[in-house]
């Protein structure tokens, strides 16, 4: 009798583990071991644009460089000089503003050329007693008052009406000086030709170099 007591508690427990109904699973529901799919779609995410701003971008304005300045711009010739260099200053003197090309001796007196005028213009006078005695200027070069070469000689009598041309010479076909304003042992010697300024130079009234 115990015997099939044993055998019929074993035979009942068998069928309530074969008719057990398995745990539902929804439809959507994502296997085992794949990953959480929140924290997918956070990984996956695309990154944040990293183009500079508008602000970060020069602007066409900011960008454009100035022009820059020449040495020519900056000089004028007079009243008692161009730039460092001054009339009455020693061979040293002249030398050490490093304007100058090297000086060259034709006769008694010493010429050089400034290195910002181009080749073979802007002759600078040395007299053995007087120093830099003449300074010549070139194309561009104007004088405190506005005088060039180039302008028409009626403009350089407006700018300087005590100009005096050398052998009482027609103003518009002369050689001729004009005492310089805020130096009275200085003046310019000015040429013209066919009515327009060819020639201008600042000099040592006294000046012993050349006629």
């Amino acid at each position: 009798m115990r015997a099939t007591s044993v055998a019929g508690t074993l035979a009942c427990l068998l069928l309530v583990a074969g008719c057990a109904t398995p745990a539902h699973q929804d439809g959507n529901a994502a296997p085992a071991g794949s990953p959480d799919p929140t924290t997918s779609a956070a990984t996956t995410a695309t990154p944040a644009s990293t183009a500079p701003s508008a602000s970060a971008t020069p602007s066409a304005s900011s960008s454009a460089s100035a022009r820059p300045s020449s040495p020519t711009d900056q000089l004028v010739l007079g009243p008692d000089g161009i730039g460092s260099l001054k009339l009455g200053m020693t061979r040293q003197q002249a030398t050490a503003t490093e304007m100058l090309r090297p000086f060259a001796t034709t006769g008694r007196c010493g010429t050089a050329t400034l290195r910002a005028a181009p080749f073979e213009e802007g002759a600078v006078t040395l007299s053995p007693t007087l120093g830099i005695a003449a300074i010549s200027a070139w194309s561009g070069i104007k004088t405190p008052e506005g005088l060039r070469i180039g302008m028409s000689s009626a403009e350089m009598l407006r700018i300087y009406p005590a100009y005096r041309p050398a052998e009482n010479a027609d103003a518009a076909n002369a050689r001729g000086y004009a005492t310089t304003p805020g130096n009275n042992k200085a003046s310019y010697r000015i040429a013209t030709r066919n009515g327009k300024v060819t020639a201008l130079a600042l000099q040592l009234k006294n000046q012993d170099c050349y006629e």
